[in-house]
C-alpha cells in the first residue's frame, strides 16, 4: 500500500471502515496525537487494551512500514500544530499567477471540502448533537472572528424553531456575567477552526468544568474543542487562499437547523407564522409597485 498523505485526514475518512480494535487505535492516536509519538507499541497497546503486534499491523495497515514510520508523522504533525500559520504566513505562500483561473480553483477548492465533508460525517453523531441541543434548557453559541458568520447564522435560523438560544459575544465583557449565569440544564454550542481563539476555547473548557454539555463543530480530533466536547462535529475548512473557508461548515450547520425542524416543524411552522406577520406589519420586505398582484 503506498504511504499516506496525512494520517489525520486518512484516519477521520476511513474510521468506520475499521475493524473494532483499530477504531481503537484510530481513535486514541487521533485523540492523543501530543503523546502518542512518545508511546512504544507496547505503551499504545496498554492504552487502548490490545497487542503490540496489533499496532504493528495496523500500522502498516494504513500505508506505513512500521509503527516507527508513524510516529515520526505525528511528530511532524505536533510541530506543524504548534506552528500554526496564520492569514499573513498563507498570504505569503501563495503565489498569483495569470496561468490559473483563481475562480475556478477556489470553487474547485470548496467542492472539495464538501466532498470530504460527505465522506467524513458521522450521521449517528449529528444525531446526538442535535438531542443534546434539543433536550438543553438555554443554548448558548459561542463563534468569533471568521467562524462568527457560522455562530450567527445558526443562532438566527435556530431561535426561529426552538426557544432560548444565545449568541455570546464579548463587546462590553458582558460574556463573564453570562457565564456566571449557566447551569447543567444548558449546552454550550462552540464553534472554532485554525487558528483557534482562545476564548471559544476558554468558555468551552469552563461550561465543561461546571457540568455543562458541551458540543462543537470544528477541523479534526487534534482540535482543542475536540477532548472537552460531548459531541464533536468534524468539518474540512481550508480555503484556496489566505483564508479558511467556512462553505463545508455552512453546509454542515444546515444540516442541522434542517434536522432541528424536522424535529419541531409544529411548533417551528407557528413560529415563522408569528414572524412572517409581524415582518409584514413592519413594511420590512421590499416590493416593486406595479410588479406585485396585490399592488
Amino acid at each position: 500500500m503506498k504511504k499516506i498523505k496525512n494520517i489525520i485526514d486518512y484516519l477521520e475518512i476511513h474510521f468506520n471502515e475499521f475493524t473494532l480494535t483499530q477504531k481503537r487505535l484510530a481513535d486514541f492516536i487521533l485523540s492523543n496525537s501530543d503523546e502518542v509519538p512518545f508511546f512504544t507499541a507496547d505503551d499504545l497497546a496498554a492504552k487502548t487494551n490490545t497487542t503490540s503486534s496489533s499496532v504493528v499491523r495496523f500500522a502498516k495497515g494504513i500505508g506505513y512500514s512500521g509503527y516507527p514510520d508513524l510516529q515520526k508523522d505525528l511528530r511532524k504533525l505536533i510541530i506543524d500544530k504548534i506552528n500554526i500559520v496564520g492569514q499573513l504566513e498563507k498570504a505569503k505562500q501563495y503565489v498569483p499567477s495569470d496561468k490559473n483561473n483563481i475562480i475556478d480553483n477556489s470553487l474547485k477548492k470548496d467542492f472539495d471540502n464538501l466532498n470530504k465533508l460527505l465522506e467524513i460525517k458521522d450521521d449517528k453523531k449529528i444525531e446526538e448533537f442535535v438531542n443534546i441541543i434539543l433536550k438543553s434548557k438555554k443554548k448558548y453559541i459561542i463563534a468569533l472572528r471568521t467562524s462568527f458568520s457560522l455562530g450567527h447564522f445558526l443562532y438566527f435560523k435556530m431561535r426561529k424553531i426552538v426557544p432560548n438560544v444565545f449568541l455570546l459575544n464579548n463587546y462590553d465583557q458582558g460574556i463573564y456575567d453570562i457565564i456566571q449565569d449557566l447551569n447543567p440544564e444548558d449546552v454550550v454550542i462552540a464553534i472554532s477552526f485554525p487558528r483557534f481563539t482562545n476564548l471559544t476555547i476558554n468558555i468551552a473548557k469552563c461550561a465543561k468544568n461546571k457540568g455543562i454539555k458541551v458540543v462543537s463543530i470544528t477541523d479534526s480530533r487534534i482540535s482543542p474543542l475536540y477532548k472537552i466536547s460531548n459531541v464533536c462535529l468534524l468539518c474540512p475548512y481550508k480555503g484556496f487562499t489566505f483564508f479558511n473557508s467556512n462553505v463545508a461548515a455552512m453546509a454542515l450547520i444546515n444540516s442541522v437547523i434542517n434536522r432541528i425542524f424536522n424535529f419541531h416543524y409544529n411548533s417551528g411552522t407557528n413560529h415563522l407564522k408569528k414572524e412572517d406577520s409581524v415582518l409584514l406589519d413592519f413594511n420590512v420586505w421590499y416590493k416593486e409597485k406595479g410588479y406585485l398582484k396585490d399592488e
